[in-house]
């Protein structure tokens, strides 16, 4: 099946996959889509109305990224074990070394978009603060070429997306193996991987190609 990386940076950011889901409760679902749709809006808007030298564009899609996603549960969830008995001066500094990569991967990956949509269809309620959201990506003829579901939490700060699934993959859970087979290979060095993620955000600024994170 075809891969999206478009839609899975748009996405990008994550949890756990979801199970052992409850009957929906209609409020927090039909919310948890209409934001869905709205922050799938919201990024294909900023593309339509800059271009990839536009300074605009950057400042936007931090916008986007503060408004849509919950980076700093992400960004923990993404450390695994890792983050047990860690310098929270050194944890924090993860955070927001995550958010940069993360805003930056979204800007140039998105960059990738042909045109595809992405139909919003159930959502189910797990909670009435935990939500998992259907869809479909359609091609330019409206056909469904794959299926992707988020998970949308309630946060104090409104609601966050927290993970997505892509083909099969939940993103968030990808990220973690990812990030925990380069600590594993640095000796679980956090400031190694902080100043890997800077240099990757430096690397996706200039426009230059996708590295994966493995060390």
């Amino acid at each position: 099946m075809q891969t999206f990386p478009w839609l899975k940076s748009i996405c990008a950011a994550v949890l756990l996959t979801a199970v052992s889901l409850q009957a929906a409760s209609a409020a927090p679902a039909e919310e948890a889509q209409k934001f869905i749709r709205d922050g799938v809006d919201q990024a294909l808007t900023i593309l339509q109305e800059t271009g990839p030298e536009d300074p605009a564009r950057s400042s936007r899609f931090r916008g986007f990224v503060d408004d849509v996603i919950d980076t700093r549960s992400v960004a923990l969830f993404t450390l695994g074990h890792y983050r047990k008995g860690a310098d929270p001066a050194l944890v924090n500094a993860f955070v927001q070394g995550f958010k940069a990569y993360a805003t930056a991967s979204y800007e140039s990956r998105l960059g990738l978009y042909g045109g595809q949509t992405i139909a919003v269809g159930d959502a189910i309620a797990r909670s009435d603060t935990d939500v998992l959201v259907k869809g479909t990506i359609n091609n330019k003829a409206g056909e469904a070429v794959a299926d992707v579901a988020f998970r949308v939490l309630d946060t104090p700060r409104g609601m966050r997306l927290f993970d997505a699934q892509v083909e099969g993959i939940w993103l968030a859970v990808e990220q973690r193996n990812q990030f925990g087979s380069y600590l594993a290979q640095h000796n679980g060095d956090l400031q190694a991987l902080i100043d890997f993620l800077a240099d990757e955000t430096a690397r996706l600024r200039a426009k230059s190609p996708d590295v994966a994170v493995n060390g």
